[in-house]
């Protein structure tokens, strides 16, 4: 397989070095050349050979003979290689296996596919999480709440939140499904956002883990919203009368932005994402 150059977007780099050392765990750090060349250092032998029977003849033989030996002469030249999170990947990419259709794929299968469209699955829900996860609330305090910390608070609730991205290939019915852990940080390489990776098709690299359902992506700030929910409904059958709801507008209706399609049953085939990158294509 030739080198495929590309532009990454994403990669979980920990999962990606620990296959990529599995695979070898020789990491080329530099190499070394070495040529010789060889001088000739001549010698002559001469001998004077007087033989009995060449005197027969009256003739004297005079013989001359001539050596070669080597001297070795190394020159060293030195090459530095830079070991970068693409040299791995591609690595890892070499062993993957390109796939153009979701079908027949075994689960646990180092998977590469090409051409694929990215939609954010949970984006409404997404925008109010990067929200208070950029310290918008830094400092908030709240009368009776006895000093909470609840930028701590959002912080531990949101530890185990995650993109959800939805993603098709022309011309296939079924689709994808990976998840992007959301961290404090930045999650893409290179200054890029998650809005990249909606513009145009990327590549995937990752693990084939079957087929589920996108409530199996569950979460603990999903676990408590759903909670709240659960314990708003219960308090308006207790007390009909403590809420009065605007008549245009259902329970369903308001928090209709916020959901997704997990409420329903269809499948995704699940990738174990390892990388999202941009092919690059080099005219020959």
């Amino acid at each position: 397989m030739e080198n495929m150059i590309f532009n990454i977007y994403y990669i979980n780099f920990d999962k990606v070095y620990e296959i990529k050392m599995m695979l070898s765990n020789i990491v080329s750090l530099g190499k070394e050349k070495q040529t010789e060349s060889s001088d000739g250092n001549d010698f002559e032998m001469r001998s004077r050979l007087g033989a009995r029977f060449l005197n027969f003849f009256g003739a004297e033989l005079e013989g001359k003979a001539k050596s070669t030996g080597s001297d070795s002469q190394k020159v060293l030249e030195t090459f530095e290689i830079k070991t970068t999170k693409s040299i791995i990947l591609n690595e890892v990419i070499e062993k993957s296996r390109i796939i153009s259709t979701l079908e027949s794929i075994k689960e646990g299968e180092l998977i590469q596919i090409n051409n694929v469209n990215l939609s954010l699955e949970n984006e409404a829900e997404l925008r109010i999480v990067k929200m208070f996860t950029s310290g918008s609330f830094k400092g908030l305090t709240v009368p009776g709440a006895n000093g909470l910390d609840f930028t701590n608070l959002f912080n531990s609730m949101f530890k185990d939140y995650a993109y959800k991205m939805k993603g098709d290939l022309d011309g296939i019915e079924e689709e994808l499904l990976v998840k992007i852990p959301v961290t404090f940080e930045s999650e893409f390489e290179s200054s890029y956002s998650v809005d990249d990776l909606f513009i145009g098709k990327v590549t995937i690299v990752g693990l084939y883990k079957g087929k589920i359902k996108i409530d199996s992506l569950r979460n603990s700030f999903e676990f408590y919203k759903d909670l709240g929910e659960f314990a708003n409904f219960q308090n308006n059958v207790n007390h009909p009368d403590d809420e009065i709801q605007d008549s245009q507008y259902s329970k369903d209706t308001q928090t209709h932005s916020f959901r997704s399609s997990k409420f329903n049953d269809k499948e995704y085939h699940y990738i174990d994402l390892l990388a999202i990158v941009q092919n690059v294509n080099i005219p020959s």
